[in-house]
């Protein structure tokens, strides 16, 4: 006599076959199927989060002239913003990698993702120049936090 336990467990395995109809017609999807089609999304999600951090990356050069409007300030007085970028990303760097090894993954990335464009969306509203310079300063924040993340997670 069969036990209760195996015929359980030949009903699974029926149902983890991509080609056995389930309930209602519809045929049931297999793990290494979900687990390609998750590969799959996280690529796409990762490859638009870089395309996103590189196009927030380069706008800073088109839109200086509008910026040193904003500030009342000619162009080349407005230098220390590069340099505000430059030390969060530096910042940034470090601090991503230590988050690296102590958070999710996904979770980190989302979140450097979400400051970045919180960060660009407040960036033409700032009226002074030490404004901009901070605001310049967390978007190099989580740009260093994103690059960070993404070498290691080339790298395991």
């Amino acid at each position: 006599m069969e036990s209760r336990r195996s015929r359980a467990k030949a009903v699974g395995q029926r149902l983890l076959q991509a080609g056995t109809p389930g309930k209602n017609g519809l045929q049931a999807v297999s793990r290494g199927q979900v687990g390609r089609a998750l590969r799959w999304f996280s690529t796409a999600v990762l490859n638009a989060a870089f395309l996103g951090m590189g196009v927030s990356a380069a706008v800073l050069g088109p839109t200086l002239p509008d910026l040193a409007k904003n500030v009342n300030r000619n162009i080349s007085s407005l230098s220390e913003i590069f340099v505000g970028r430059a030390l969060g990303y530096l910042c940034g760097s470090v601090v991503g990698g230590a988050l690296f090894d102590c958070m999710n993954h996904f979770l980190l990335l989302g979140l450097s993702n979400l400051v970045t464009s919180a960060g660009l969306y407040v960036t033409p509203f700032c009226r002074t120049a030490g404004l901009l310079t901070a605001m310049m300063s967390v978007t190099g924040v989580s740009f260093g936090v994103l690059d960070t993340a993404e070498v290691c997670m080339q790298l395991s």
